[in-house]
């Protein structure tokens, strides 16, 4: 991370390091005396920083046990806008000037997103969607504290009460890691009505499956599939160290990962486990191959969406400058 004077053409490195540590630029001050940035230096966990442009020295402006996703200050700094990616939905937080919370409406187990504040600082407007309900844009009146539904993107042709509520689960790998994943259970599934079920493999690596809609896996939970959104080591939100973990190992622990989910559907007493199979697109749809490949007996269906399935190929044909991408890919 660097910065550039414009006028006095200085450039400065403002994150030297050794290491794998991230650092992004989110915005200056409105007086130009402070950078602020986003980092996970010294942590598990994405947080801010300020840097006083003057002295050179940085202080912490906040921290959680999650990744900050995003932040901002509205137009004449009076609120300051933290998303925060909270067990695999975001969770955003507003602060004032003296840095208390201000309040903010509460939408259970729901995702918000796209917030922004007006000019005038009055008003905002943001998205929330769930797992059983698309994204819907509101407005909030932050004198009145009432906000209200401007939309309803929702096919008109679907019920939604045909969909599912997703719930975040847990359960322990073959070495004892806990591996979160998001669990649809389809209407009719029960002990005496054992239903077949999908894994279903993010994108990545360093992709996460959230709590958000998604119209493929309702599909599929609609026609009867129980379906397990799997985030195996590897998967970003959960931490540096969680996501490192299949790093140069690939089809390897990760895939045992995504073998153990079913010991997990196999306890939860609805699922048929002689129909269990995977899919995933992109590094997903490697995870499928490898599944395929590697341990045939495992699953009994496997679909590959536009998934890698060689890797020197895919790492040799990167061009020059996506470098890091290259090296943070496997």
């Amino acid at each position: 991370m660097f910065l550039y004077n414009r006028e006095t053409k200085e450039m400065k490195l403002l994150s030297e390091h050794e290491g794998n540590i991230n650092f992004r630029p989110i915005e200056f001050s409105d007086d130009n005396k402070y950078l602020y940035y986003m980092t996970d230096k010294d942590s598990e966990f994405i947080y801010i920083m300020k840097y006083n442009i003057e002295t050179g020295e940085s202080e912490k402006v906040y921290s959680d046990d999650w990744d900050v996703r995003y932040a901002y200050h509205s137009y004449n700094s009076k609120y300051y806008i933290v998303g925060i990616n909270k067990d695999g939905k975001t969770v955003v937080k507003i602060f004032d000037k003296d840095n208390k919370d201000v309040k903010f409406p509460e939408f259970d187990g729901a995702s918000i997103s796209s917030v922004n504040i007006s000019k005038s600082e009055k008003y905002m407007t943001f998205y929330v969607s769930a797992s059983n309900s698309t994204s819907n844009l509101y407005f909030y009146n932050f004198e009145t504290e009432e906000y209200k539904q401007l939309t309803n993107t929702m096919n008109p042709e679907i019920n939604k009460d045909d969909l599912v509520n997703a719930e975040v689960i847990r359960y322990k790998s073959f070495d004892g890691l806990e591996i979160p994943s998001i669990l649809y259970k389809p209407h009719n599934a029960s002990k005496d009505n054992k239903v077949p079920a999908m894994l279903y493999i993010h994108g990545g690596p360093g992709g996460q499956s959230t709590l958000g809609y998604r119209s493929q896996i309702q599909y599929l939970v609609n026609h009867g599939y129980a379906v397990i959104a799997v985030n195996n080591r590897g998967s970003g939100g959960y931490g540096k160290t969680f996501e490192e973990a299949d790093d140069m190992k690939h089809g390897e622990d990760d895939l045992q990962d995504c073998i153990y989910a079913k010991q997990y559907l196999a306890s939860v007493g609805w699922v048929d486990t002689t129909k269990i199979g995977i899919m995933g697109g992109s590094y997903g749809g490697y995870m499928v191959a490898a599944a395929l490949a590697f341990t045939p007996e495992e699953f009994a269906v496997g679909v590959n969406i536009f998934g890698v399935t060689n890797w020197l190929r895919t790492l040799k044909n990167i061009p020059p400058w996506w470098e890091d991408y290259r090296q943070a890919l496997y």
